[in-house]
């Protein structure tokens, strides 16, 4: 099964220090006050958990093992990630969860698109997509769900801006030894990226 603690390193390598790129709407408290996402927690998602909207100190202020429980807790269980086989399947999945709030409908979609199952794309894991994910071949879904995830991403009003991020972000999450990250360049995708954490 699949396990966090695999996951995380990936994905700590991709969501850095603090930013505040006007660009990211992520970066902004429900006050439209930019004060920046840290450790790829986004100042959207992080007012839903302190319930008030943060200010750049509230921003800076979260470490690195509550960023850690933050994922775990929000996006890691919730996508029941536990519960899939492969390594490289929750790892993407997840991934995409935290990164664009969609990495279970757009799993839904590939198998129903690529792999002949009909179930319904409503961005929930339930026992249905857990047994498709199972089922089929791990390197061949992770290749066509990042093929989806480069599509989602190049359609982003924002896409010209963060382009080198998005594609970098990908080759990350390509098929590889489960929990290890493989060389930059390894593979070519078309791909972009969303403000992290978004709701």
């Amino acid at each position: 099964m699949a396990n966090f603690n695999s996951y995380i390193p990936l994905l700590l390598q991709v969501e850095g220090g603090y930013q505040n790129n006007p660009a990211d709407a992520g970066n902004f408290n429900s006050l439209g006050q930019n004060v920046g996402t840290y450790r790829g927690i986004s100042a959207r998602f992080y007012e839903n958990i302190i319930k008030r909207p943060p200010t750049v100190a509230d921003m800076k202020a979260i470490t690195k093992e509550y960023a850690e429980q933050l994922y775990k807790e929000y996006f890691w269980r919730k996508v029941q990630a536990d519960k899939i086989n492969d390594q490289a399947i929750a790892n993407t999945i997840v991934d995409h969860h935290v990164n664009a709030g969609t990495g279970v409908r757009l799993a839904q979609q590939v198998l129903n698109d690529r792999f002949g199952y009909k179930m319904p794309e409503d961005n929930k894991m339930g026992p249905i997509t857990l047994k498709a994910l199972n089922e089929v071949n791990p390197q061949q879904f992770v290749g066509i769900y990042n093929e989806y995830r480069a599509n989602h991403y190049r359609t982003r009003s924002n896409s010209n801006t963060f382009v080198n991020g998005w594609l970098a972000r990908l080759e990350n999450f390509a098929y590889s030894n489960p929990g290890t990250v493989i060389s930059s360049g390894a593979i070519v995708l078309m791909g972009v990226f969303f403000s992290p954490l978004a709701p």
